[in-house]
């Protein structure tokens, strides 16, 4: 009665290889965009590190400077005619000029030569008995020609110094009857201080140095009845300011 009726599917259009990848990847795309894949993302924000400026400070160059401070020291004395001996306390504030070159290639290491001159006025009354009425020391100079070696902190230089002390030295008898004696003296000087980058190319320093002076005869001129040697050694502080010239 009744006859059978075939029911045909309709046919599906067959995919390619291609058609499939590329629909995965458009599938796909929606959840690995580039942002949230972080390849389009913002650098992470760190935290801010501190400025290293101040550690580039080159501390190479040529420079000038003033310093002023005080001295404060003892003339020794020995009086060969009557056998006696002794020393007197002195002090003056000084002032004077500096010229110095600086340079630093290995590091924070900085080596450096500096030359120094210093106006004075020492005096002293030394009183042996073979000198009437009493012999003077004066010195009205200092210069010294150091080497200083430091290590750099950026703009922080601590530093260690030592090298010639030259100063001049006039003794006599007060009211100088028999003339003077004047010389230059020639030794030895060592010392440290700090300098520190105030602006740029200028810097400001603190600094002690010891500074020996040869002790010297006097004989005519201190009486003539024998050698009076006369000798003095120094503490000198002082405070300057440099200004490099030049530097790389």
């Amino acid at each position: 009665m009744f006859g059978l009726v075939r029911i045909i599917p309709p046919s599906c259009p067959r995919l390619s290889r291609a058609s499939v990848l590329a629909a995965t990847v458009a599938a796909a795309a929606p959840a690995c965009s580039p942002a949230q894949a972080g390849i389009l993302d913002p650098a992470p924000a760190y935290p801010a590190r501190f400025s290293n400026t101040a550690l580039m400070y080159d501390w190479t160059g040529l420079y000038v400077g003033l310093n002023a401070g005080g001295s404060f020291g003892r003339v020794q004395w020995k009086s060969y005619p009557d056998n006696t001996s002794g020393d007197v306390s002195v002090s003056s504030g000084v002032a004077g000029g500096t010229i110095g070159y600086n340079v630093q290639n290995l590091g924070s290491f900085v080596a450096g030569t500096e030359f120094d001159f210093d106006w004075r006025g020492i005096n002293a009354t030394v009183p042996p008995a073979s000198c009437t009425p009493n012999c003077e020391f004066k010195s009205d100079w200092v210069a010294t020609a150091r080497l200083r070696f430091g290590r750099a902190f950026g703009g922080f230089l601590p530093y260690l110094t030592g090298g010639l002390s030259i100063g001049d030295v006039t003794m006599d008898i007060v009211g100088q009857p028999f003339g003077t004696n004047n010389s230059v003296s020639f030794n030895w000087t060592g010392g440290a201080g700090v300098e520190f980058v105030i602006n740029g190319p200028l810097t400001g320093k603190f600094e002690y140095l010891f500074v020996n002076h040869t002790s010297t005869a006097c004989n005519i001129e201190c009486g003539g009845f024998g050698n009076i040697n006369m000798g003095l050694t120094e503490n000198i502080f002082r405070a300057g300011l440099n200004y490099r010239l030049w530097g790389r």
